[in-house]
């Protein structure tokens, strides 16, 4: 199996913050390297190389919401990942809701060959 690259949702709302605590989870349990797209989005050109080198084959996009600003963040880079993972938005982060994202994230690195 090889390492699957996750972009992750950037945002600050808390079905961000529920990506995130679902992530560092999962990091625990799969090969992942977790993928914020705010620095190229920025410009920063070290960033904006790691992007541009990345296999779409092994990529995904985990969203917060149907906002998706990390696959946008992606095509603003000219990349397009082979997955992508919509959660639905919640108003509270609790357990609860990231066992569930988290079973989300889990299921698609599955189907990825993860």
């Amino acid at each position: 199996m090889s390492q699957i690259n996750v972009v992750m949702c950037s945002g600050f709302s808390p079905s961000s913050r529920l990506v995130r605590k679902a992530l560092r989870r999962v990091a625990e349990k799969k090969d992942i390297k977790v993928i914020s797209v705010c620095p190229p989005d920025a410009g920063l050109g070290k960033y904006i190389e790691e992007i541009a080198g990345l296999d779409p084959a092994h990529t995904m996009v985990v969203e917060g919401c149907d906002g998706c600003c990390g696959t946008m963040g992606l095509m603003l880079q000219g990349f397009t990942a082979s997955r992508t993972v919509i959660m639905e938005k919640v108003s509270a982060v609790d357990d609860k809701a990231i066992d569930k994202a988290e079973e989300s994230i889990l299921s698609a690195l599955k189907e990825m060959g993860q």
